[in-house]
This record gives C-alpha cells, structure tokens and sequence, in this order.
C-alpha cells in the first residue's frame, strides 16, 4: 500500500490537442454568404455560395450567379454573371433560361453589392412564367404621401 506521504502519480501521456481542419476560404461567394439569412429568400428551397457562385434554388425557379472581380476598377468590383431557369409550368414541358450581366462597383461583398445580389435574384424570380407579382399603386403611394 502506498504511503500517503510518498504517493505515486501514474505518468500519463500529454493529450494533444486535435488541430482544426483546414478550411478553404476561398471564392468571391464567401463574402455574400450573408444573404442566406436574409428574409427575402424565405421561400427559397436552397441557398448555396460555394467558390465563385451563388445559386437560389425557388419551386420555380433556379437562379444561379457567378461572380468574378473587376479588374478595371481601382477600388475593386464584381461582375455578376447570371443564369435563370425557369421550370415548366405545366402547359409547356421545357425549361426556359434567360441569362444577363451586372457590374458592381465597390469593395467585393460589401452592403450595397449584397443588395444588389438579392435585387438580381428576387428580378429573376419575378420573371417565372405564371408568377403573379404584386407592384404598388402608383396612385395610392401618392395618396398616402399626401396625408402625412
């Protein structure tokens, strides 16, 4: 039996701590990821940004969006290049896709692109074929203008 006074302690090996793995951070998407969350895109099945795209899957309507960096801009800038297809509607059996082009000015994934980002996708959204969108009247923004 050990003595109090002289108690042996069992050398245990050192743990070593488990290094985090390595993560990619890598891509212009990575500075839009913010939009995930966003409000806007509720309804969105999926929201991806991996690398150097970003893709909104809708019921129906899948938009996808490449980013790439101006080059020309001092201060920076994103071009957008867009991609949305539109899923049959039931009366005609193909998809329809409509493709165009932004420039973003500024610092890469900074507010005022990210809204325009979500500008870009809720446009393309709108533009499904049998999606009713309600626009304001024009006449009772006027109205409510002029009672305040």
């Amino acid at each position: 039996m050990p003595d109090a006074g002289n108690s042996h302690h069992t050398a245990r090996p050192a743990q070593r701590r488990r290094q985090p793995t390595a993560m990619k951070r890598q891509g212009l998407a990575l500075r839009f990821a913010l939009i995930i969350g966003d409000r806007r895109l509720t309804e969105a099945l999926q929201v991806v940004c991996v690398q150097d795209a970003v893709t909104v899957e809708f019921p129906e309507t899948s938009v996808r969006i490449g980013l790439s960096r101006l080059l020309s801009e001092e201060s920076g800038g994103v071009v957008l290049d867009c991609r949305a297809s539109y899923r049959s509607d039931g009366r005609s059996p193909r998809e329809t896709t409509r493709t165009w082009q932004r420039v973003l000015t500024g610092r890469p994934g900074a507010l005022h692109q990210r809204e325009a980002l979500l500008r870009e996708i809720l446009a393309a959204r709108s533009h499904a074929p049998g999606r009713i969108v309600v626009r304001p009247n024009l006449a009772s923004l006027r109205y409510l203008a002029a009672a305040v």
